[in-house]
């Protein structure tokens, strides 16, 4: 069973382009106030034959939205820095005075073998891939839990924090922390009402999946963001009472879990 989202209140990190960007647009045609995060304003020129994948910024996330009759604001926020994630849930509490859909989707690659691994990479991976997830609901949850009105929270994972990928301990190390930290956190909110869930969108056509070499994976099918957006609508649109506590499969919506 689903709840309405319209005239509810987002937050999606990352959501300049990619993934991100997919579910704010899908949460805002529900009709969500959608806060769209990333620290990305001007298009990265990044020289490569995969240009058109990094490019994107908030403003055109927003854009978009808004000539499509949406409702969204930008809000640049580096998942790096813990005093961007609180101005971040600061600005969405007072422009709308409630948070109810937290989509945590910031993240980056971690490729390297592990003898090699720059320290500056590893701590990177942690600050976004791990910090910055806890760090979003640290400042969020309050909010929502004095809104008194349940809500849900999304943590997007990677199948690689339960399978080996050469090269990519690191990477795998950050989504299974990711899991974990959500599964448990799940339990910490049930009595407020709040779902927490975690979404494993399988091999999606992003920047990341095509500058990188994800050995083990050619046979997986490769999907454009939009087709995450119909799971990541219905987690958003469930609260602890319906559905909470899951490691859920894209490529399993409305087969295993879902419109089922």
């Amino acid at each position: 069973m689903t709840q309405s989202i319209a005239n509810k209140v987002a937050i999606v990190t990352g959501g300049s382009r990619g993934i991100g960007r997919a579910i704010c647009y899908g949460l805002a045609q529900e009709g969500c106030s959608v806060i769209v995060a990333s620290r990305t304003e001007d298009n990265a020129q990044d020289g490569s034959e995969y240009q058109k994948y990094a490019s994107g910024t908030i403003h055109n996330t927003v854009k978009a939205i808004v000539e499509n009759g949406g409702n969204a604001f930008a809000h640049r926020c580096d998942v790096h820095d813990a005093d961007d994630i609180e101005s971040l849930c600061t600005f969405a509490y007072q422009k709308f005075g409630r948070i109810d859909i937290l989509v945590s989707n910031a993240g980056i690659d971690c490729e390297s073998p592990v003898v090699d691994l720059p320290l500056s990479l590893i701590d990177d991976c942690i600050s976004v891939n791990i910090r910055s997830h806890l760090l979003l609901c640290k400042y969020a949850l309050p909010h929502m839990i004095e809104h008194g009105a349940g809500g849900s929270i999304l943590g997007v994972s990677s199948g690689a924090s339960r399978g080996y990928r050469k090269g990519r301990v690191g990477y795998s190390m950050s989504k299974a922390a990711v899991d974990r930290m959500f599964l448990c956190l799940s339990e910490e909110v049930k009595p407020d009402n709040i779902a927490v869930n975690v979404l494993s969108p399988g091999r999606v056509d992003t920047w990341m999946n095509r500058r990188g070499d994800w050995p083990g994976t050619a046979h997986i099918p490769m999907v454009a963001p939009n087709e995450i957006t119909p799971a990541a609508i219905w987690l958003a649109q469930q609260t602890a009472n319906t559905f909470t506590g899951n490691l859920v499969e894209r490529s399993e919506f409305g087969i295993t879990w879902g419109n089922i």
